[in-house]
Parts: C-alpha cells; sequence; structure tokens
C-alpha cells in the first residue's frame, strides 16, 4: 500500500467522521426542536427522539457495513458503541456534571437495557442473527416506543427555547440535511474503516468495535456533554441508555432484516461479557442517591480505557 492509498484511508475517515458528526447534530437539533415545539417531556426527548438523532451514525454505518459484506463492522460497531456509550460518554458527563436520575430510569429503562442485552447475547448463541431475530428486536422495539410515547405525561417539560429553531420547515431542512450527510458519511467512513483493517493486518470485527464504533459514537458524546454542562440530567441519561437501546433494537433489527449477520471467526465473548457487565453496572451506581458521582464516573471511565488496551493488545 503506497502513501497516497494511505492518505486516502485518512481522509476517508476523517471526512465521514466528520459527516457522520454534523449530520447527527443536525438531525438531533432538527427533531429536538420538533418535540420542544409540540411540548415534549425532557426524558422522552432523550430516550427517544434524541437517542435515536445519535444513534444515527451507527445505524447508517452497520447498515451500509452490511449491504457491502463486512457484516463483522455492523456487529463490532454496536457492541463498541454501547460499551462507549456508558464507559466513555457517561463516565465523561459525569466528570462534567454528576447526573440527576428519575425514578422511573432506574426501574423501567435500564433493567429493560440490561433485558435486551440479554436477549442480544442470547440470540448470538447460534453464530447468526437472521432475520427472524431480526423481526423479534423490532418488535421490541415498537413496544419499547409505544411505553415510551404512552407513560410520559408529566408535566416536565423542556423549556429552553434555545434549542428551538426559527420555523417549522428549517426543523424538515435540518432532519433531512442530518440524514443526507449520515449517509454520505457513513459511505466514507466505511470505505476508511475497510482500507484501514487491510493495512494494518487486522479483522474487521476488531476496527468495528474500536475505530468505527468510537467514530459513530460522536454524536452521543457531544450531545451528552453539551447536556451535562446545561445539567439536563434526563437529557444525559436517557440519551445514553435510549441510545443502547436503540443500537441493538433498532440497529441490529434493520441490519439483521437487510442482511443475516454471522458472527466473526475470533472470540467475542469478552466484547459481550464487558458490554453486559457495564449495563448492568449502571443499575446500582444510579440507585444510591439517584445520581452519578464524579468517583462513579472516574470509575466507568477507566473501565472504558482498560477495555481499550484490551482490544491493542488483542488486536
Amino acid at each position: 500500500m503506497n502513501d497516497m492509498e494511505i492518505i486516502r484511508i485518512i481522509l476517508f475517515l476523517l471526512l465521514g467522521g466528520g459527516l457522520l458528526y454534523l449530520g447527527g447534530n443536525w438531525l438531533v437539533h432538527g427533531s429536538s426542536s420538533f418535540a420542544i415545539r409540540r411540548n415534549v417531556p425532557k426524558l422522552v426527548v432523550g430516550l427517544t427522539i434524541v437517542a435515536f438523532g445519535t444513534s444515527a451514525p451507527e445505524l447508517f454505518i452497520s447498515a451500509m457495513a452490511a449491504i457491502k459484506g463486512s457484516e463483522s463492522i455492523a456487529l463490532g460497531n454496536i457492541i463498541g458503541s454501547n460499551i462507549a456509550n456508558i464507559g466513555l460518554i457517561l463516565g465523561i458527563s459525569a466528570l462534567v456534571s454528576p447526573p440527576r436520575v428519575q425514578t422511573s430510569s432506574i426501574r423501567v429503562q435500564i433493567p429493560f437495557a440490561i433485558a435486551i442485552t440479554v436477549l442480544f447475547i442470547l440470540l448470538t448463541l447460534n453464530d447468526t442473527i437472521g432475520r427472524y431475530d431480526a423481526i423479534l428486536l423490532l418488535a421490541c422495539f415498537v413496544a419499547f416506543s409505544l411505553y415510551c410515547k404512552n407513560s410520559y405525561q408529566e408535566p416536565d417539560l423542556i423549556s429552553d427555547s434555545s434549542a428551538l429553531l426559527s420555523s417549522r420547515l428549517r426543523e424538515i431542512l435540518y432532519i433531512i440535511l442530518g440524514l443526507a450527510a449520515l449517509e454520505l458519511g457513513s459511505e466514507l467512513f466505511i470505505r476508511g474503516a475497510r482500507g484501514f483493517a487491510d493495512f494494518w493486518g487486522v479483522s474487521e470485527f476488531m476496527i468495528g468495535i474500536s475505530l468505527v464504533a468510537l467514530g459513530t459514537s460522536l454524536p452521543e458524546l457531544a450531545t451528552s456533554i453539551v447536556a451535562a454542562a446545561r445539567r439536563e440530567s434526563e437529557i444525559v441519561v436517557g440519551n445514553i441508555v435510549g441510545s443502547c437501546i436503540f443500537n441493538i433494537l433498532l440497529v441490529m433489527g434493520i441490519v439483521g432484516l437487510i442482511k443475516p449477520i454471522h458472527k466473526p471467526g475470533i472470540s467475542i465473548w469478552m466484547d459481550m461479557a464487558f458490554m453486559l457487565g457495564l449495563t448492568i453496572l449502571i443499575l446500582p451506581m444510579l440507585y444510591t442517591g439517584r445520581r452519578l458521582t464524579r468517583l462513579e464516573g472516574s470509575f466507568l471511565l477507566a473501565i472504558y480505557l482498560a477495555y481499550i488496551i484490551y482490544i491493542a493488545l488483542r488486536g
């Protein structure tokens, strides 16, 4: 591989990552304004609209990878993104401003995230996520969405007018531009990631669970840091937990419908264990005092860094 090819790979990754970041922000801004104008509660926005917007890069990247025959990137992206959501993003958010959580998050959303993570692992026991598995995941996603829609009628409405766009036309424009940037960004990023894997001689799964997962988690990271700085705890926790749920149910469900996903030849049980362990860990952390302290955030961040070191040594 000559120097020009290496430069092209780097450009693909940088341009793709930039478009994913911009597209995620535009989509979140447009959809959040759409919700604010209709007086949607904060927690619902975090769990659904913002979580969907920030999970859009994972969806586009994983779908594009499956279409191009790189199912290992799609699987690694979902696992790695959930690990990054909790270890990296929630950890950093807690350092910025320790988030408080509502009782409903502790009693319903986090246990549900744990349950569907277990379901995801069980579905991979036969080494394949087939179309029937994908339909089951999508059915769970529909049930979760209906629950969110019908369960939160509290008057805790978003009042931050700075997030409100000037018109409904601008909301639609932001959403369309966000989707377009995500599609182009995912195409470029996948090309760069595959070239990176070939250059370093590592598996596409390892690239997916590390480089691609980190790149697609940028919107969650940016959104959560901004929300934490504004002390919007419901948005922080709702975005992270909601994104983990969306990644497994919506992203894996859609990707599995596009093309059955086969587990890579290497063992991924340790990666699955990290994902499940972190999801379980945040339940007692948030249950004590209904907030995540800076010490607990540092612990989550340390676990994520240890996992990255493990991946580097293993890769």
